[in-house]
């Protein structure tokens, strides 16, 4: 009996030893290629919009309730959540460092389950992203010495508990996103902007798809409207712009306009006056010819997509060069795309 007590002494002291011994940190990772440019998932990642796109514990508790919260993208930029404790538990999520197409760090605080840090570490490789997602965490941080103890063992399961999950999330993300338009928008200025109303005096036309086509129409609406301008003697208030009003079947149907201070009592001919289109909406910088600017439409379409957001009812270009004094490759025009109702807010 005595010798059966010193061998289970023996046995406690070298799992207390080995325990102390162990690992207090735990370290996963997992990794997986995407084939969308790194500067795409950057922007998918470095904000919680698209959360519940890819994330491998949404669909674990369907009535779990997510709630994003702080600036739109970047440092700041938080998530909580209350679910089912035996499921995804409760917590938060927020990014504490951002670096553009390369890394992003995030702080994770589990409630009594304790905090870690995880975040991506992006690489493009030929127009694919290679993506690790990884967790660190101190498994004696904030816990007594017993727990602190316990928890070491428990370190040498966590890879495989939360390895799976992982290797599930980055394939989420890679399905999710390789299903968005592949433009890498990130080069093109693209902002989310206020747009006040101004007056204006504008020609309804249309023409064929062809951008030839377009800029004879535009050109002809213009020299209409500049010409009844001069004649009533009206300021003009603003560079001129295109409101487009349908682009189907072959032809593209809008506005010409111009702003003016004010508007006349008297219009003549095609002349109508009115208000430009209001309110939120994302705005992209082209710089370039005329006939060069699909590529933009593509990049402002891949933004929309990654903040999820929603086209409006209007969509309209406004003419910042002037081409009769601007090289074509240096003129700059912005293209705006008015937000669907709700997304302001976002």
């Amino acid at each position: 009996m005595k010798k059966a007590g010193l061998v289970l002494l023996l046995l406690l002291t070298v799992f207390v030893v080995t325990g102390y011994l162990l690992p207090k940190r735990v370290h996963i990772e997992r990794s997986i290629v995407v084939d969308r440019p790194a500067a795409m998932m950057f922007e998918l990642l470095n904000g919680y919009r698209h959360y519940k796109d890819w994330s491998p514990w949404v669909a674990r508790d369907p009535q779990a309730e997510f709630l994003v919260s702080g600036p739109d993208a970047g440092v700041g930029a938080r998530l909580s959540w209350m679910g089912d404790p035996q499921l995804v538990g409760s917590g938060w999520q927020e990014i504490v460092a951002s670096r553009p197409f390369e890394r992003i760090d995030i702080k994770l605080d589990f409630d009594a389950q304790g905090v870690a840090d995880t975040g991506f570490i992006l690489a493009e490789e030929g127009g694919a992203t290679h993506i690790t997602w990884f967790f660190d965490s101190d498994l004696t941080e904030g816990v007594n010495f017993l727990d602190s103890f316990l928890a070491r063992y428990f370190g040498l399961l966590f890879d495989r508990w939360v390895g799976g999950d992982y290797e599930q999330g980055l394939k989420n993300l890679k399905d999710f996103a390789e299903s968005l338009p592949v433009a890498e928008f990130i080069p093109v200025d693209i902002t989310r902007v206020q747009v006040a109303a101004s007056n204006i005096l504008f020609v309804t036309t249309q023409s064929s798809q062809d951008p030839a086509d377009i800029i004879r129409s535009m050109a002809a609406a213009y020299a209409e409207i500049s010409a009844f301008i001069s004649r009533a003697g009206i300021a003009i208030a603003g560079q001129p712009m295109a409101i487009t009003r349908a682009w189907e079947e072959g032809t593209y149907q809008f506005d010409a306009a111009i702003p003016v201070a004010i508007i006349p009592a008297d219009l003549t001919g095609n002349i109508q006056a009115g208000q430009s289109p209001a309110g939120p909406a994302v705005r992209a910088v082209h710089h370039g010819p005329y006939d060069e600017m699909m590529p933009t439409y593509e990049k402002l379409a891949a933004y929309m997509s990654a903040h999820g957001l929603s086209q409006g009812t209007v969509s309209w270009e406004h003419y910042i060069s002037d081409p009769a004094n601007m090289e074509a490759e240096d003129m700059i025009t912005h293209v705006y795309i008015m937000l669907a109702p709700g997304d302001s807010e976002r």
